[in-house]
């Protein structure tokens, strides 16, 4: 017989099993553009060092202002328009999907006061247009990332300048090997995934060490007729699909009543033909419900279309996938709906949400992953269910 965990047990577990896998970083690469002097620590684990040895084109420059984030506050721009302003990144695992991110800070570091707009290229193919405008002093960071997958044993990112007068920069860039997770697309195809968007409902951004594989998750907009809230009580089973953050799934928004929609909308770069789409939606209910009659169940539309109807049962969570389903900019509807037979309103977690794009010139077969330390991976597996045994024989004497 199964036996609830106070959420708070819960937390301890997953916190502690998040630290034991973070603890194996290998292949990370966290690069702090045109930072001087050596490398840094943050959060413990993650090691940020200088670009000089990934690029020898471009400039340093500093912030006028600091940042809350240390690596927003130096970037490298490349005055000179050339098809050459590019980082060269050795792969410890080539072959392997990797999570590429790279960040953009403007801070009117060069006092023009005009953020610019350029070309980014992976492997010398084109990744995305970075727009910097909201950037701008006083404005947040921009991140692109995609989920890579890799087919040598470097990895080659590029800025390229696409309207005079206006020159490229970048402030961070960073890759995690991932394995095991977003399977229902990266078993079927070998095409990139750009992130549209990954939003955590209900709370503040979540990033690692919640995160193992240090993604960012930004703090979603409350619809007006919903509101935030956290899950407190007890949690029977978690199933984390995609290594999801624990703390992801105790936020959420709900709306304040059984019949109104929880309607969200997402913005998405628009493009000339439709781009075939990957959907996670995070759906937990980790509370109480001292009544045991109650459903949560609600129906799922896309752009209109209805996609599913979704039961979420109680101190449980799920991952409710759609993949492929074509979308185009400028934004994408999301709406949640209350069925007929539920007596509780519609809520919601967390989303990612990811488009598809085959890169021009990667039809050839990719690199076998390869992993010189799988044995120190099987070691860590099993460090880490011993850490859960540990925790499960202090919880239930």
């Amino acid at each position: 017989m199964e036996k609830p965990v106070h959420i708070l047990h819960a937390l301890l577990i997953f916190h502690l099993l998040g630290a034991a896998a973070a603890s194996d970083q290998e292949g990370w690469w966290s690069i702090d553009c045109g930072a001087g002097g050596g490398s840094r620590v943050v959060n413990g684990s993650i090691s940020w060092v200088p670009d000089t040895n990934y690029t020898k084109v471009g400039t340093n420059a500093r912030l006028p202002q600091n940042q809350a984030l240390e690596e927003m506050n130096t970037l490298r721009f490349f005055p000179n328009k050339t098809e050459n302003n590019c980082y060269i990144v050795p792969l410890e695992f080539p072959g392997f999907n990797y999570i590429v991110r790279a960040g953009f800070y403007y801070g009117n570091y060069d006092g023009l006061s005009k953020p610019p707009t350029f070309d980014l290229k992976l492997d010398r193919e084109n990744w995305t247009t970075v727009n910097t405008s909201s950037s701008a002093k006083g404005g947040i960071p921009i991140y692109h990332e995609a989920i890579y997958l890799t087919r040598s044993r470097n990895l080659t990112v590029c800025l390229e300048q696409t309207r005079d007068g206006e020159v490229p920069f970048i402030s961070s860039m960073e890759g995690v090997p991932i394995n095991y997770i977003y399977d229902e697309v990266l078993d079927t195809t070998t095409a990139t995934l750009h992130l549209v968007a990954r939003t955590n409902f209900g709370g503040p951004e979540i990033r690692f060490p919640d995160d193992i594989h240090n993604r960012i998750w930004t703090r979603g907009i409350t619809p007006p007729n919903c509101h935030a809230n956290v899950s407190i009580a007890i949690a029977d089973t978690l199933f984390l699909v995609n290594d999801e953050p624990v703390s992801m799934l105790l936020d959420y928004i709900v709306s304040t009543k059984v019949n109104d929609p929880i309607i969200l909308t997402v913005d998405i770069p628009p493009q000339s033909t439709p781009l075939p789409a990957y959907f996670v939606f995070y759906l937990a209910d980790l509370s109480y419900h001292s009544n045991g009659s109650v459903i949560r169940a609600m129906q799922i539309y896309i752009n209109g279309l209805e996609m599913s109807t979704v039961t979420v049962d109680f101190y449980s969570s799920k991952a409710v996938t759609f993949y492929p389903l074509d979308v185009m900019g400028p934004t994408i509807n999301i709406t949640l709906v209350a069925t007929d037979e539920s007596n509780l309103p519609p809520n919601i977690n967390g989303i990612e949400i990811f488009t598809r794009h085959d890169l021009v010139g990667h039809s050839g077969s990719p690199l076998s992953p390869y992993s010189p330390s799988d044995t120190s991976k099987h070691f860590l597996s099993i460090y880490v269910l011993l850490i859960y045994i540990i925790c499960l024989v202090a919880l239930f004497p």
